[in-house]
């Protein structure tokens, strides 16, 4: 019940950020797709950085306080990330069409 409730917790404050900071989404489908990839990598990361910053916490409290200070930003930029990518997406979509043969009002 925890890791489903986590989710949807990370997915909240995702589409807060979203919501609330519209000036730092991509401009372009080619950054939303760059921000994919870097969450992914920072994601893939974080295990080797547990693995060289827990064994300097001193006992078991603050080693759950490192890997969820860094498991809930790391998560919560890939859920963004993909937030920002599908938003990208829609708007190329489902935009207005550009260019082609005008068509006359006749």
């Amino acid at each position: 019940m925890f890791e489903p409730a986590a989710f949807l917790g990370l997915a909240a404050v995702a589409m807060w950020v979203y919501v609330r900071y519209p000036r730092i989404r991509p401009r372009s489908l080619v950054w939303a797709v760059v921000h994919v990839a870097v969450s992914f990598i920072g994601f893939a990361l974080l295990p080797e950085m547990l693995s060289l910053l827990l064994p300097l916490a001193p006992a078991h409290s603050p080693r759950l306080f490192v890997a969820l200070a860094l498991l809930i930003p790391a998560l919560t930029y890939v859920l963004l990330s993909w937030v920002w990518l599908i938003a990208r997406i829609v708007e190329q979509l489902g935009g207005t069409p550009r260019g082609g043969h005008p068509v006359t009002g006749k």
